[in-house]
């Protein structure tokens, strides 16, 4: 089974979360599923955006990046927090190589714009994925190794551009053809209103639950990231938290959700 696997949240900064996800994706390398993760690392970034007395502005969940953010996601991002992740899969006995999207060629992004009130809001450097390369992940997958994406791009200029590591692990999933595509987050799933999980949310679902103002922030880019892979062939994603321990099991040895199941 291929399976991509996008974490963010604390799942990204706390050590003993990411040894606790990394031995459990170990796991299924060792039962003879392939692997990638995708991860983001958006609150270590604004962390280290402060340090350095750089303002942080969003817009519907997408960082607005300038150059100089965009320099730091490369440190933080593609640094700090990817070789972490390495580092978790190595304690696990299990190798993992760790890339962003200018290795190998394997992310080709192109910069995109935000709609404000019937006109276009430049988001700086942020891209979405117009191309993958598999060529490294078929590699890595007949040497049982696990790609650790960091979310960012290569435009065709030559510019590294900041990715939704949702959009990411998307894209990365359609390429692939993947069997499963899961997103680990501290929500656990999509939430209405009235604090209720909602275990399964349509397609057609999607644009009521952002204008309604249910989803809010980064759960806005994950909806609609979502829905555009579903219309590329990936049959269901799913939104569950890292913890239960077992929550990742049940998606990719039962094939059960407990948390949101996105389908078309």
């Amino acid at each position: 089974m291929k399976i991509v696997v996008k974490i963010g949240g604390r799942a990204v900064e706390d050590a003993a979360v990411r040894r606790q996800i990394a031995r459990r994706l170990s796991s299924f390398v060792a039962e003879g599923h392939r692997v990638v993760v995708v991860h983001g690392g958006g609150a270590r970034l604004t962390e280290m955006l402060g340090r350095l007395g750089i303002e942080t502005q969003f817009h519907e969940g997408l960082r607005i990046t300038d150059a100089a953010t965009r320099d730091v996601a490369l440190m933080v991002l593609a640094g700090i927090v990817n070789k972490e992740w390495v580092a978790a899969f190595e304690a696990a006995g299990q190798r993992a190589l760790g890339v962003a999207g200018g290795d190998a060629g394997l992310i080709r992004a192109t910069k995109i714009s935000a709609g404000t009130n019937g006109s276009r809001q430049s988001l700086g450097f942020v891209g979405r994925p117009s191309k993958i390369n598999t060529a490294l992940f078929d590699w890595a997958a007949r040497k049982r190794i696990v790609p650790v994406v960091a979310s960012l791009g290569l435009s065709s200029r030559g510019e590294y551009l900041n990715i939704n590591a949702d959009d990411l692990a998307a894209a990365i999933a359609v390429a692939l053809r993947a069997d499963r595509l899961a997103y680990l987050t501290e929500a656990g799933g999509v939430w209405d209103a009235g604090k209720k999980l909602l275990p399964r949310v349509s397609v057609g679902e999607i644009p009521h639950l952002i204008r309604s103002g249910v989803v809010r922030d980064g759960m806005i880019p994950k909806l609609r990231s979502s829905a555009r892979t579903l219309r590329q062939g990936v049959r269901e994603i799913d939104i569950i938290s890292w913890q239960p321990p077992r929550a990742l099991a049940s998606v990719i040895q039962q094939g059960t959700c407990p948390g949101t199941r996105i389908v078309k």
